[in-house]
């Protein structure tokens, strides 16, 4: 059977209505006809039940054979945003239907405003109208349940779905980039198959690959196309044995050293000779072969190499002069005669060896490519089975592969029972195993009317083919529905007048030359054409485009170039872009005047935008280069194709060096690298300044300080802000070219890490998760569009812009093309039977069959770009033709590009002259089609005055931010300081408080006791380091071993307090020995103690709560009615931390003890009840004995099965180390009631908030204080 079959239409109605819904069809869908609107359409059909043979409607028996409900309905399309659009489109068109259904009467407009829905209304009797109302009403709102995705997501539903008949387990993560696992595989790969090599088969593996990244590197393309078979000079490779394979090439690696030997013995023969020889002939090396020859210095380098060389202390490997001195290498001018010695050809040799030793190595390297990815991709699909894992191609493999399995056939009957209908939008884009899918559920070529598959593309756009797409797979199919083949017929994108120039273009193209216009057709058999151009029917705009006041030409091409030589493509972009760019700026200076616009018919004239204009481009090259050209004419573009991610900016490393600065304001180097940011945008002057003045410095410190605290209270956004506001960001941003994009890209940062704060524990967390953003940007984030970037010219890839539509649109490099050939693109092309080849021939005379059917195929797809290219313009298309060359070529080679083949059908076209006339005949055919040439005076856009209106003010669309964080006692009574790292620091914290004034004053110390110790941070720290190691050592070993005394007394006097020492031994007696209770009651005595543990720490959770709340339960509870300092406004979300100086047990029961090196007064007569209570007020002592009760509450709960707070809480004390001696023995403890704790719990894990109850009063009497 031909490939080639008519398009078939049952009747003059408009296949929305006609096509029969049952079988497999295939609709061929041109550019602009409507695919969408279609589908929509086919499925209100399916809804309703609309041709069943014993249905009401007319016509009958072309329809499903029974009313179906959107979960019955597969539609399947390849993005996430085409499968929404669908969804909603289609949900709107039910909504649509359901009204018309809704009307009693007939004659209501719907003819007029929607004659298809009209027309399918009118198939139905009118006694049926509500009936069908409701069902549509139904289906409607049944579409949040409706199969409609991509094909990646249904294949991943289905396999979970029918995990029994696919063989697949039911979760599977999928793993959005394989990129980490697959280099991952390679590195196993080198491990398992290069390290077990002896030494000379690595090092002939390691002249093909140096690393296992270059392998991974050359391995990338070659693992994303899976499906093809790789092949050297057109024949498969299979996976051989490396050993072997390398075995080759280690031979002639072994004649390397002997033919260098050779060459250096030749050269000692001869060095003094040689050296004269080249001096005397000095004038005589050729210019081009010897560059430098007349600079002495280089001269001398090259003798100087010659000699290193022949000493051995350089290989020929190394050298870039003497292999120049082969006999077939040595060029001397005209006349000069190479003198006569053995070194010329030991040289030669060599080469000879180096060349067949290079082309080994070409020849082995697709070998050992074969077997890694066979190897790699293995590996890759165990390790994914392991973790229960799968990429997305596996999703579709692994659907394709369980259909094809031993239960497949059960499996394929499920899916079409559960999915009696699909539809396959875009379908040109499928690929081998997605069509296997459909064929194995729905019997393609059987057309079994029980199911039903509609295929709907068009193969003139199917241009994904480096993302997989795969056109002879779509020709596959094609085959398999003929004849059920059907074409949407009219466009109603463009002007009649666009339909027409494009129309003329591709069917000359299609009538001229043998292979037709999209190169599928047989030559000789023009009747045998798979992809024949069909010219469609124009619906028409109402209305058109004017410019300079005149109406505009709807295909227009500028010549650009001389007349008679051909153009380079930097000359032919530069050239172009600057004609382009003129062209805009003229047109939209003259918008302004009321000449550049459209003309509406029933409406006043529209101006002509910038943001009508659209400019294709092929890549991010071609894109800068216009885009730098409309800058410089005052024109702001858009490259709508950049789907860079934002943790891909410089704006993001900025702001982790923001972030870590605010973190850590004391750490100089971050800091200081955090003000050299160029977002920041510090002067060299300011910088400089901040170096010489301290003052300065140490502001700036306190000033990130404060961005800390405010992050820690309020959110890192507001810090970000607060730093933005004092450092001028955006005032200085917005002056720049790009301050806009960048100031956004800013505050996109701060608000995702605003919302990502919100799951992480702390700043460093933060920190860490933006730095990991950083190094493995994904698409996840990507940079925002601006809304002022919907107002710009939009800059786009052809490939972007596939499905939209443009006023205007232009293509400035319709001209440039990249041929296969080796530096460029790795040959891929289809053998007889349409399996995919992939091509590992290094070079194209190495494998030119390959090549030139690679670039066959590559042109066949240019020509389906410029379809899609040509058809995106609603109005006017301009292109830029030139006769491009490439490289260093002398004459033009357009003929390799699509616009050259739409022209010319392969023929050259050697100059401008030649493309001119050429174009020409399609003016002569088409009165729409024109050209001019691209010459034209540079014009500077001047945009019109802004309007100084305001908008509204907008809503903050993001949530409240509650603060995570680390708190402690320090960070309450300090409101906001960070949380001590270790013991020592929160000591160091608290004797750095101020001292308060004492109660006793006036006597002077008591010589030789404890009051007379020095005070201050560092002897405070000191008594807690000594009490400590008295713990850790066992408070009851210097009762036996008095060499622990002893170390403590030589640790005092190290420090310089050796007149203390002698008391210090008193103290830690007395505090050993002394019971921890006031004269006359019962204590923990420390050498007495068991069951201890000294400086634990503790964390425990804490959920929004309020300092205020907290701190008037403990004002009342402890010590009430007496005055202490209020503590400040703090919320408390995060985590609780804080240091224990001593957990002990005693009498079955538990204490937190703290001490105190505090000093109160002279003597022990300062150290009362009194003054011990002011004391620990005043520093707000009583909030970290409840702080760390509560530690122990909550420990003791989850430990103790038994635990019951007034049995096994003995309370919490304050020791003041210097009141030993006093009747108190300095000590003041405390242990509030049960329902003190409890209350004190809930406030801390936000479990109760509410103002604390009067009872909380009546619980003080209760709260024992000795």
């Amino acid at each position: 059977m031909s490939l080639s079959q008519t398009p078939t239409q049952p009747s003059s109605r408009p296949l929305a209505l006609e096509l029969p819904l049952r079988g497999s069809q295939l609709i061929e869908a041109s550019a602009g006809t409507g695919k969408t609107f279609t589908i929509a359409l086919l499925y209100v059909r399916l809804v309703l039940g609309h041709g069943q043979p014993d249905d009401d409607s007319h016509p009958q028996d072309n329809g499903f054979h029974v009313p179906l409900v959107p979960p019955d309905i597969l539609v399947v399309t390849f993005t996430e945003a085409a499968s929404q659009e669908l969804r909603n489109r289609i949900r709107a068109r039910l909504v649509q239907a359901a009204d018309a259904f809704r009307q009693t009467e007939p004659d209501d407009g719907l003819a007029q405003s929607d004659p298809l829905l009209a027309a399918l209304r009118d198939d139905y009797p009118r006694k049926t109208w509500p009936h069908c109302a409701r069902r549509l009403e139904v289906a409607a709102e049944w579409m949040d349940d409706a199969a409609i995705s991509t094909i990646h997501s249904w294949a991943q539903r289905m396999l979970k779905e029918h995990a029994f008949d696919s063989g697949k387990l039911f979760q599977q993560e999928v793993v959005k980039d394989l990129a980490e696992m697959t280099q991952q595989a390679v590195f196993d790969y080198w491990r398992t198959r290069v390290y077990p090599l002896s030494e000379a088969l690595a090092a002939a593996m390691m002249a093909l690959f140096d690393s296992p990244f270059q392998l991974h590197s050359a391995l990338r393309t070659l693992l994303q196309r899976r499906d093809a078979i790789l092949c050297l000079n057109g024949e498969p490779l299979q996976p051989g044995d490396l050993r072997e394979q390398l075995a080759s090439l280690t031979s002639l690696r072994e004649k390397r050293a002997p033919a260098e030997a050779r060459a250096r013995d030749a050269y000692s023969n001869d060095a003094d000779a040689i050296h004269q020889a080249l001096r005397d002939l000095r004038g005589q090396l050729n210019g081009s072969t010897f560059r430098g020859k007349n600079d002495d210095a280089t001269f001398e380098s090259w003798l100087e190499e010659l000699a290193a060389w022949g000493r051995g202390e350089r290989s020929l490997e190394d050298a870039s002069f003497v292999p120049k001195l082969a006999a077939s290498k040595f060029k001397l001018n005209k006349g000069a005669t190479l003198p006569d010695f053995d070194l010329h050809t030991a040289l030669d040799h060599w080469h000879e060896v180096e060349a067949a030793l290079d082309e080994q190595v070409q020849d082995l390297k697709p070998q050992v490519l074969a077997d890694a990815r066979a190897w790699v991709s293995a590996r890759l699909a165990e390790q994914l089975a392991l973790r229960a894992q799968m990429g997305f191609d596996d999703m579709i493999q692994g659907l394709a592969n369980a259909l094809s399995g031993d239960g497949g056939e059960v499996l394929a009957l499920r899916l079409r029972e559960q999915f009696p209908v699909a539809m396959i939008d875009e379908f040109q884009d499928t690929d081998p195993a997605q069509y296997r899918i459909f064929d194995a559920i729905y019997r393609v070529a059987d057309n079994d009317p029980a199911s039903s598959l509609i295929l709907i593309g068009d193969p003139k756009q199917a241009i994904y083919g480096f993302r997989g797409g795969d056109i002879y797979t779509y020709l596959k199919a094609r085959l398999a529905t003929a004849p059920r083949h059907h074409t949407l017929d009219t466009n109603f994108r463009s002007s009649e007048a666009v339909v027409d120039s494009v129309n003329q273009l591709f069917q000359q193209a299609e009538k001229d030359f043998p292979r037709g216009a999209f190169r599928f057709a047989v030559e000789g058999a023009a009747s045998d054409n798979p992809m024949p151009f069909h010219c469609v029917d124009a619906n028409g705009r109402a209305e058109s485009l004017r410019l300079g006041g005149e109406p505009a030409s709807v295909l227009t091409a500028w010549l650009v170039g001389d007349e008679d030589e051909p153009i380079n493509k930097d000359r032919y972009l530069n050239e172009a872009a600057r004609h382009c760019a003129n062209q805009i700026a003229t047109w939209l200076n003259q918008a302004q005047h009321g000449e550049a616009g459209f003309q509406h018919a029933d409406k006043p004239f529209e101006p002509l935008k910038a943001s009508d204009i659209a400019i294709l481009v092929r890549d991010r090259k071609e894109a800068a280069a216009i885009r730098e050209a409309l800058s410089a004419r005052n024109l702001a573009s858009v490259y709508l194709s950049d789907r860079n991610s934002v943790f891909a900016t410089a704006e993001a490393q900025d702001m982790w060096r923001w972030l870590k600065a605010m973190a850590e304001p004391d750490a100089v180097a971050t800091l200081r690298t955090a003000l050299v940011t160029t977002t920041l945008g510090l002067s060299l002057h300011q910088l400089d300044a901040l170096q010489q003045n301290e003052l300065d410095w140490e502001a700036t410190q306190e000033r990130f300080a404060g961005y800390r605290a405010r992050w820690q209270q309020r959110g890192v956004l507001p810090a970000l802000r607060q730093l933005m506001h004092d450092y001028k960001v955006p005032e200085r941003l917005l002056a720049t070219e790009q301050g806009e994009r960048r100031l956004t890209n800013l505050l996109h940062l701060a608000e995702w890490a605003q919302n990502a704060s919100d799951a992480l524990d702390g700043d460093h967390a933060l920190i860490r998760v933006l730095g990991e953003h950083i190094e493995q940007p994904s698409a996840d984030e990507q940079i925002l569009r601006l809304e002022s970037d919907a107002r710009l010219i939009q800059v786009v890839t052809i490939f972007k812009a596939k499905g939209l539509e443009y006023p205007v649109v232009i293509l400035p490099f319709i001209c440039s093309f990249n041929e296969i050939n080796g530096k460029w693109g790795t040959p891929l092309f289809h053998d007889d039977n349409d399996r995919p080849l992939l091509e590992l021939a290094a070079k194209k005379d190495q494998a030119k069959a390959s090549f030139d059917a690679a670039n066959d195929e590559r042109l066949s797809e240019e020509m389906r770009l410029l379809y899609v290219a040509l058809t995106r313009a609603r109005h006017a298309t301009f292109v830029g033709l030139a006769p491009l060359k490439h490289g260093n070529s002398k004459t033009a080679q357009l003929e390799k590009s699509g616009i050259g083949y739409l022209l010319a059908g392969g023929q050259k076209l050697p100059d401008l002259e030649s493309l001119k006339a050429t174009w020409e005949t399609h003016r002569k055919a088409c009165s729409g089609i024109t050209h001019s040439p691209a010459v034209s005076d540079n014009v500077t856009y001047q945009p019109p005055a802004a309007s100084q209106a305001l908008k509204s003010a907008r809503t903050p669309s993001h949530r409240a931010f509650t603060p995570w964080w680390i708190a402690s006692y320090s960070s309450l009574q300090q409101k906001g300081a960070n949380a001590p790292e270790t013991p020592k620091a929160e000591v160091e914290n608290e004797e750095h408080q101020p001292v308060r004034q004492t109660l006793v004053s006036g006597s002077p110390e008591e010589a030789g006791t404890l009051h007379a110790f020095p005070r201050g941070p560092n002897p405070g720290t000191f008594l807690h380091g000594v009490l400590e190691t008295l713990a850790n050592e066992g408070f009851a070993r210097p009762q036996h071993d008095p060499r622990l005394i002893a170390r403590m007394k030589q640790r005092c006097t190290l420090r310089g307090r050796e007149a203390h020492a002698s008391v210090l031994e008193d103290g830690i007696t007395a505090w050993l020995n002394t019971p921890l209770a006031a004269k006359g009651h019962d204590g923990p005595m420390l050498s007495a103690l068991s069951h201890y543990r000294a400086e634990p720490d503790f964390w425990f959770a804490t959920a929004n709560a309020k300092t205020p709340v907290l701190d008037k339960l403990v004002r009342e509870t402890l010590f009430p009615n007496e005055a202490r300092p209020t503590l400040g406004f703090q919320r408390l979300n995060g985590l609780m931390k804080g240091f224990i100086d001593l957990l002990a047990e005693y009498n079955g029961q538990y204490y937190v003890i703290d001490w105190k090196s505090n000093w109160l007064g002279p003597s022990d007569s300062a150290y009362t009840d009194e003054a011990l209570t002011h004391a620990a007020l005043d520093k707000r002592y009583d909030m970290q004995l409840a702080v760390y009760l509560l530690a122990l509450h909550r420990h003791l709960r989850q430990t103790l099965p038994d635990y019951d707070y007034d049995r096994h809480v003995g309370g919490a004390m304050l020791v003041f180390l210097r009141g030993i001696h006093a009747p108190t023995r300095g000590v003041l403890k405390i242990k509030p009631p049960r329902v003190f704790i409890e209350r004190f719990d809930a406030m801390m894990a936000g479990q109760d908030t509410a103002t604390v109850a009067n009872d909380s009063k009546n619980d003080a009497k209760n709260t024992e204080v000795c």
